[in-house]
């Protein structure tokens, strides 16, 4: 029976998760189709930087083949034409699985049309075979080592770079990146070494506290520890008396059925159908009593944890499942 409340338990649990998942679901997806209304109504009006956001909010929220062929539209007014590039790229292959050659027809056309006109930032660092976790980054996003030396798209502006590495000297610069296919080249010089760095790392390094004295009791750590394990006993306890109320209810249900059925209950027979109804009352009465007591037990031993947390006399708090009872075993240092 307690394998039963367990399993009952999760169960209850889980159907609860999806419920709360559908609703999100649906949210979200009102949500994206509002912010896509207001893109669609921005760049009728070509309001195309104030609608860009609202689309890529709604393609966050609830991405679909239709927002992101907006989307690409909007980068493309705005001259994102790396981002408005990768958006219809991205958009080619969507296109081709749901049937639709019009969408498949703009996406190819338009990729196509404004790969000529991408702008490229390349990036070398020849110093970096020689420095050890050296971190290049373009405005914060880190630049991945298979990106060095490769002609990346990027939209037209201006960027600030950065590097950083163990025991060296930070870097940082700007970079300007024009429009209509520029072509823009930069090295990152090798870092010089930071004599401040042994001296940094070691005041950054932490001291060892002192060891408690005989009359102070050293057991912050097992207090903290006994008091985590004492909210998730008492959480179970909690769930245990839950699950318990619930299948009382649907004891009691099943009884007034089998009452119904059998007028001269409890002298019932198999064809009426009360027999059956009786047993399963029987089954969740049983169900019901087990987990009364073992969440009581769970929550009474869960506030036996918390407020002796730190006592020295804790040692021999325990909790186990037996028939009606439950306890722990367990040392909290």
């Amino acid at each position: 029976m307690t394998r039963i409340a367990f399993w009952a338990c999760l169960s209850l649990l889980g159907l609860s998760g999806v419920a709360r998942a559908q609703t999100a679901g649906a949210d979200h997806r009102a949500a994206a189709e509002a912010l896509f209304s207001e893109g669609r109504a921005l760049s009728a009006k070509g309001h195309y930087a104030e609608a860009c956001p609202k689309f890529e909010a709604s393609q966050q929220l609830d991405p679909g083949l239709g927002t992101m062929l907006n989307l690409a539209e909007c980068y493309e007014k705005v001259g994102k034409t790396a981002s408005a590039w990768t958006e219809y790229r991205d958009a080619i292959p969507l296109a081709r699985a749901s049937g639709s050659k019009v969408r498949l027809d703009l996406a190819t056309s338009r990729a196509a049309a404004l790969e000529p006109r991408l702008s490229t930032l390349t990036l070398r660092a020849p110093g970096a075979p020689a420095t050890p976790g050296l971190e290049i980054r373009r405005d914060g996003a880190p630049v991945l080592p298979a990106e060095l030396d490769s002609a990346i798209p990027v939209d037209p502006g201006t960027y600030t770079l950065a590097a950083t590495a163990p025991g060296k000297k930070p870097w940082s610069t700007t970079v300007h990146v024009g429009a209509d296919a520029a072509r823009v080249v930069m090295d990152v010089p090798t870092l010089d070494d930071d004599p401040n760095a042994k001296a940094n790392a070691s005041a950054a390094t932490p001291v060892a506290p002192p060891p408690p004295k005989p009359d102070e009791p050293a057991a912050k750590g097992g207090q903290s520890t006994q008091r985590t394990v004492a909210v998730v006993v008492g959480s179970v306890g909690v769930v245990g008396l839950g699950l318990g109320t619930a299948f009382g209810l649907m004891a009691k249900s099943s009884l007034a059925d089998a009452k119904d059925l059998c007028s001269s209950y409890p002298v019932c027979t198999a064809s009426d159908g009360a027999a059956d109804k009786n047993s399963t009352a029987s089954t969740q009465a049983t169900v019901s009593t087990v987990a009364f007591i073992a969440g009581g037990a769970a929550l009474a031993t869960g506030a036996i944890l918390w407020f002796t947390a730190g006592s020295k006399d804790n040692h021999g708090v325990a909790l186990g499942f037996g028939p009606g009872a439950a306890f722990l075993k367990g040392s909290f240092q």
